[in-house]
């Protein structure tokens, strides 16, 4: 069997690891498994962690296997160009580019290496060469939050069939919503949910609101609705409820970030008097007019429910207080990538300076 290679990239790591296993038993027989696969891991902390599992997955892929077929898999490497603070180093740079010429020269009959990452840059030495000596699979990085639910979507019809069961559209819509947009996360809910509705195989929203968890993207909007209602005791507690979870600091980031764009349009509308509960003016200037459809999503467009559950958290800070906070949003996200302090750590002293102090009320 020739060789080839194989680099898997992509935020949601289920697909990931399932395009990898897919591979893996498409190369190596079942009886051959337990010798015939080598894996590394490719998270990595610094240079040196690099060099050396860059060296272990090169002299891996030459030594022949106790079988025909045998394969090299390098999972979750977050140092390849692009990938953030790791890769940025002079030893990861120097390793990658090693493994760049390396992967270039082709592989020979026996020799497969799978390579699952979360972030490459596509223009980069590296990303060329993979694929000029095999295949990439590409499941998308850092895609908007509208892109993600779309594609979550699409797959959810896939896992339903898998699973054997069925939902209509409002217990579709409450599903997402509450478990968000990671296959993982969709998978196991949706095993947990076909049990539990067992031998029925009709999902209704009453069943998934009685044994579905809340997903992490939901339990991220506790944390937009603290810093709109400027709550530091819900922050804190909403910051601890995702502790620990993988991405979970960038994911939030990204998200207020965006929430914060939208809270300053938002507070300009309605101290212009452009905008009410009921929805939007016919009164802006021309001007305004043309700022806010050239926008990539123009806020006229936002439904009166979503204006009315936004307007308060608008109505609590100044305008100068939201372009404060979102220059403390993207340095505080720049840190989360530049630097190696704790995610969980410049979120609360960011978030609860953002917040600032409890205003106090007439009695």
């Amino acid at each position: 069997m020739s060789g080839k290679l194989f680099l898997i990239c992509g935020d949601d790591d289920y697909l990931g690891q399932a395009a990898a296993q897919e591979r893996i038993n498409a190369i190596v027989p079942e009886a051959d498994r337990t010798f015939g696969i080598d894996i590394f891991n490719g998270r990595c902390d610094n240079g040196d962690q690099v060099e050396k599992a860059v060296q272990a997955c090169m002299e891996s892929v030459q030594t022949p296997g106790f079988s025909a077929a045998k394969v090299t898999w390098l999972q979750d490497a977050n140092f390849l160009t692009g990938g953030g603070r790791i890769s940025e180093s002079k030893q990861a740079k120097e390793a990658v580019a090693k493994f760049s010429a390396w992967i270039g020269s082709g592989f020979q009959a026996g020799q497969h290496l799978i390579i699952t990452t979360p972030k490459v840059l596509k223009t980069s030495i590296f990303f060329k060469a993979c694929q000029k000596s095999g295949e990439v699979i590409d499941f998308g990085t850092g895609l908007k939050p509208y892109e993600r639910s779309q594609q979550a979507g699409e797959r959810l019809d896939m896992l339903l069939k898998q699973v054997g069961i069925e939902m209509n559209p409002e217990a579709r819509t409450e599903f997402l919503s509450r478990v968000g947009f990671e296959t993982r996360l969709l998978m196991q809910e949706l095993e947990k949910l076909s049990i539990y509705i067992s031998p029925a195989v009709i999902a209704t929203v009453k069943d998934i609101r009685e044994i579905t968890s809340i997903g992490r993207e939901a339990e991220a909007w506790d944390v937009l609705d603290a810093i709109g209602n400027r709550d530091s005791k819900a922050l804190v507690t909403s910051l601890h409820a995702v502790s620990g979870q993988k991405g979970i600091g960038i994911m939030i980031a990204a998200m207020l970030e965006k929430n914060i764009r939208d809270l300053i349009i938002l507070r300009e509308a309605l101290d212009r008097k452009w905008i009410f509960a009921s929805g939007w003016t016919t009164h802006i200037t021309p001007e305004a007019t043309i700022l806010l459809n050239n926008l990539p999503v123009n806020p006229k467009s936002t439904p009166a429910w979503a204006i009315r559950k936004k307007a308060p958290h608008a109505l609590n800070y100044t305008v100068p207080e939201l372009r404060a906070a979102r220059y403390r949003i993207l340095d505080m996200r720049e840190k989360m990538v530049s630097t190696g302090l704790p995610e969980m750590f410049l979120l609360v002293s960011t978030l609860l300076r953002i917040i600032g102090k409890p205003k106090q009320r007439k009695v």
